[in-house]
């Protein structure tokens, strides 16, 4: 009996009532059943409502896709009959047909028919009959290529070689009209790029070593723009456009060096000016002398100092005497440079006696009191002296032959090579030159004439 209801005691502690969980469960299966299938179709429906939203957007995108690629086409076939309809205007030459072309060229220039590159092309074309119409061409072209316009901008032999002789070399200074305008449309382009803090022309310095190798090019191309900054005191942009790159810098200091335009000024300006150019003059020189500036890169400064040398008022002359005192492994180029522009008479005749007196005298004289690089210093300023006119003024006449006699006393079988006998030998040549140079030597040739085109001074 006992056992009995210890199983029956057993059975009652086995068996739990079920839990609220399990009576809803039980109570509302079907309502549950529902809930799930309920859920589960909504999330299916958004999936499906989710994809076909994504494949309408993508069918949407590649309509608009399609339609911009024929509105495209269709616009290239249009442009292309519009171009074919004017390309024999375009293509015509003369001074004739330079009023039509130019109303063709800026027509389809404004409606952005003619890409920039075939645009500045065509109008560069133009200026060579009518300059003026060229510039509002290339004003009115977006996006231009300002490469294109340093490749056709052309120095005139007075901006090359600070002298014009009527000679094959100098026959091209006609089309100077043409460069003028485009050095005024990069004046006009950078002082609207400056408004706009954009680069504007000034790119076309980025690249240092192309700024070495087309100096006196990139000089004269900005030359009027920098000019301008100086004659208005705009001292803030003149700092704007030398801190771009140091090739802005070196044309920069190149150009002021000439920027000089005598007016009357305070005293206290005149003091502002004469800081101002020294500050350029030790630029210059130091970057002349620096790491940056090779043999190659002396040999085309030079030859930019030596063509405006007496517009530079004596600003070169410290500059040019430290280059010629240097190691002819450093200044070589640059010193062969200068002898052959002056054999072949490519100097100013004003500019040459002042070089002579200022520059190659006082070397000569530092030279023979024994500078560290004497030997080969000596040899090249007695060569530039030899292939120089002798003074005529008494002054540097006495200090002339002073610094030849010491030469003379100390140094005879250097003088006698290097001075007396190129002499003779200049002489000779100048008289009959090596064929290749004959379209080239200014020597006893006649001024140019100034004409139509023609600039009157290699500086304003």
């Amino acid at each position: 009996m006992a056992e009995d209801t210890s199983k029956r005691d057993d059975a009652e502690q086995t068996e739990q009532p079920p839990s609220k969980v399990e009576r809803f469960i039980t109570k509302y299966s079907a309502f549950l059943g529902s809930f799930v299938i309920g859920v589960a179709g909504l999330v299916a429906t958004s999936i499906w409502q989710w994809k076909q939203s994504d494949i309408a957007q993508r069918q949407s995108a590649n309509q608009q896709k399609l339609a911009e690629i024929k509105a495209d086409n269709d616009w290239r076939i249009e442009r292309a009959e519009i171009l074919s309809k004017n390309l024999s205007v375009l293509s015509s030459h003369g001074s004739d047909s330079a009023e039509q072309r130019y109303g063709v060229l800026l027509s389809l220039t404004r409606g952005n028919i003619l890409d920039p590159e075939l645009a500045v092309s065509y109008a560069l074309e133009l200026g060579k009959d009518n300059p003026g119409y060229m510039r509002s061409v290339l004003a009115s072209t977006d996006k231009k290529d300002y490469t294109q316009l340093l490749h056709a901008f052309a120095l005139t032999c007075m901006q090359h070689y600070g002298v014009a002789k009527n000679v094959d070399i100098c026959k091209d200074d006609a089309a100077s009209e043409r460069s003028d305008e485009i050095a005024q449309l990069v004046m006009d382009e950078q002082q609207a790029a400056n408004a706009q803090n954009k680069p504007g022309p000034v790119s076309l310095l980025t690249n240092e070593n192309q700024v070495q190798q087309n100096a006196a090019k990139v000089a004269w191309l900005f030359e009027p723009y920098l000019t301008d900054l100086y004659e208005r005191r705009q001292f803030n942009d003149i700092t704007r456009f030398e801190s771009s790159s140091p090739g802005a810098h070196l044309v920069s200091a190149l150009d002021l060096a000439t920027a000089r335009t005598g007016e009357f000024v305070t005293a206290d300006e005149a003091r502002s000016l004469a800081k101002f150019h020294t500050d350029q003059r030790h630029w210059l020189a130091s970057y002349l002398f620096g790491r940056t500036c090779d043999a190659d890169c002396k040999k085309h400064v030079l030859d930019v100092m030596v063509s405006v040398y007496g517009e530079a008022q004596g600003d070169y002359d410290e500059t040019l005497v430290q280059l010629l005192l240097r190691p002819r492994a450093e200044v070589g180029n640059a010193v062969g440079r200068l002898h052959q522009r002056i054999l072949w008479c490519q100097v100013d005749t004003d500019d040459l006696a002042d070089l002579r007196d200022h520059v190659f005298v006082r070397v000569l004289n530092e030279a023979s009191a024994g500078h560290a690089a004497a030997p080969t210093v000596l040899d090249d300023v007695l060569s530039l002296l030899a292939i120089s006119p002798e003074p005529s003024e008494a002054a540097a006449k006495t200090a002339y032959e002073l610094a030849l006699d010491k030469v003379k006393a100390a140094h005879p079988a250097e003088y006698q090579k290097s001075y007396v006998a190129r002499r003779v030998t200049a002489e000779r040549e100048r008289k009959d030159p090596p064929p290749v140079m004959k379209r080239l030597i200014f020597c006893n040739a006649a001024d140019l004439q100034t004409a139509p085109g023609l600039p009157n001074s290699g500086v304003e």
